[in-house]
């Protein structure tokens, strides 16, 4: 029969000769506390519920809100809330700890401890505690690439702490251990970013395809479909217009929008739209390939050529010098006693002169309004130079919403908050278009034209 020893508690290891002596990290203890990550199960999984609940979003959502805010604007709001924020290592902010513990050895086979009894003996633990940014919660499912042993730590708030329990206190040891674990930690978060990323990038054509579902079964339920059509164009079905959002800025609060019932209104469609800034497009390239026959022209004598265009191809319902909101406009065109386009004409003489010409198109527009243009005309200015002002000019005008599109080589889309209603928005195209008051030609044959402004003339049409 072997006595025990009254010191056997406090004796380190026992090594036989020959016998190699293992680094002992206390697995059970802190295996105990840690918890296994990206185990539960298949990240798929929540993201099928997020889109369901996407889905369920969209179906609750008030019929007359949906109706008074346009489809860009629903969608980017629900992104916005419902795009995953993948969980992401803040590395700048991990930070390391150090705390003297008792490591249980009952199980190493370098100790001797009596049957049944539990041994203990100094060491440390050591901690690495990552900061992490998004949704953490996303790390206990199970990504499309994975291993069979995922990593393990304590979950804090918005941080994972990786534990090393062991009586090694090398340095060099300790490094490689809690880097280990970190890189394991840090190539399954990358995992799941990527699955997250894969997400969110089928989210927007999701969102659109469900907004523009129920908000085609709304106009059905309410039969105002069929009853848009436009008279402007010999077309059968005209779409629907909606109010415009403030996309300025990403929100995560609904759009604002009316709550009152849905009234539709005369709608100007794209391709209409696109046929009336041809029209326009078509007068203006005469005026570039005959400028002598149009320079001594002023403003009225001007616009009178465009409204003798516009009036042969729509029967007649433009009109130019009608008031409207703050103002006057230069061209108007009318449907049912309500306005659907309006168009503004000015020379260049800067930046500014451009950004002034789309506050007198937001003065002149009305709730109704959806559509408008503004032509630009160079005047014996560098043409080249003035179409690079021209974008970088419209985004810094205050209402602008989104980015400038360029649509050509002289024609740019940008959209304009109303400044009565900024849930609405007016679509703004702006032409700019090389009118020389002169041709460039031999001194044998140049010929100054009867008007050119001077250089203290405002030589813009009001």
């Amino acid at each position: 029969m072997r006595l025990r020893s009254s010191t056997h508690a406090l004796r380190g290891p026992r090594v036989k000769p020959g016998q190699k002596l293992f680094t002992m990290i206390g697995p059970s203890m802190s295996q105990s506390r840690t918890e296994l990550l990206f185990a539960v199960e298949d990240l798929r999984t929540q993201f099928e519920l997020r889109r369901m609940h996407v889905v369920s979003a969209i179906g609750a959502y008030s019929g007359n809100q949906l109706l008074n805010t346009s489809t860009d604007g629903l969608c980017e709001y629900f992104f916005e809330k419902y795009k995953v924020e993948p969980p992401r290592i803040i590395e700048a902010r991990i930070v390391a700890d150090q705390v003297e513990t008792r490591i249980d050895v009952t199980s190493d086979p370098n100790y001797d401890p009596w049957p049944g009894e539990k041994l203990e003996v100094a060491g440390a633990e050591f901690t690495l505690t990552v900061p992490i940014q998004g949704e953490m919660s996303l790390a206990r499912y199970r990504a499309s690439s994975r291993t069979s042993s995922p990593p393990r730590a304590l979950e804090g708030v918005n941080e994972f702490v990786l534990v090393l329990r062991t009586t090694n206190s090398d340095e060099f040891f300790v490094k490689q251990n809690l880097d280990a674990q970190l890189a394991d930690l840090r190539r399954h978060l990358e995992w799941t970013e990527s699955d997250s990323l894969a997400f969110n990038a089928s989210l927007p054509a999701m969102i659109r395809a469900e907004v523009e579902a129920r908000k085609a079964r709304l106009l059905r339920s309410s039969n105002i479909a069929a009853n848009l059509g436009y008279a402007l164009k010999v077309r059968p079905n005209a779409p629907t217009t909606y109010a415009l959002p403030d996309l300025r800025r990403k929100v995560l609060t609904p759009p604002l929008a009316s709550v009152a019932p849905y009234v539709a209104e005369p709608a100007l469609d794209e391709e209409t739209y696109a046929d009336i800034l041809t029209v326009l497009s078509n007068m203006v390239r005469v005026m570039e390939q005959s400028p002598e026959a149009f320079g001594s022209m002023r403003e009225q004598d001007l616009r009178s050529h465009f409204l003798v265009q516009l009036n042969g191809q729509f029967e007649g319902r433009a009109s130019a010098e009608t008031f409207r909101g703050n103002g006057k406009t230069d061209i108007l065109l009318v449907e049912q006693n309500k306005s659907v386009f309006i168009a503004e004409c000015k020379f260049w003489t800067g930046v500014k002169s451009m950004k002034d010409a789309l506050d007198q198109i937001l003065d002149y527009v009305t709730w109704r309004d959806s559509k408008a243009a503004l032509l630009v005309f160079n005047r014996n200015e560098n043409f080249s130079e003035v179409l690079a002002k021209v974008p970088a000019g419209i985004s810094s005008h205050d209402a602008n919403r989104g980015v400038v599109v360029s649509v050509g080589d002289n024609v740019f889309r940008s959209r304009l908050a109303q400044r009565d209603d900024p849930a609405r928005e007016i679509v703004v195209t702006t032409m700019v278009f090389n009118v020389p008051v002169t041709r460039a030609t031999s001194s044998r044959l140049k010929r100054r034209s009867p008007y050119s402004p001077t250089d203290t003339e405002v030589a813009e049409i009001p």
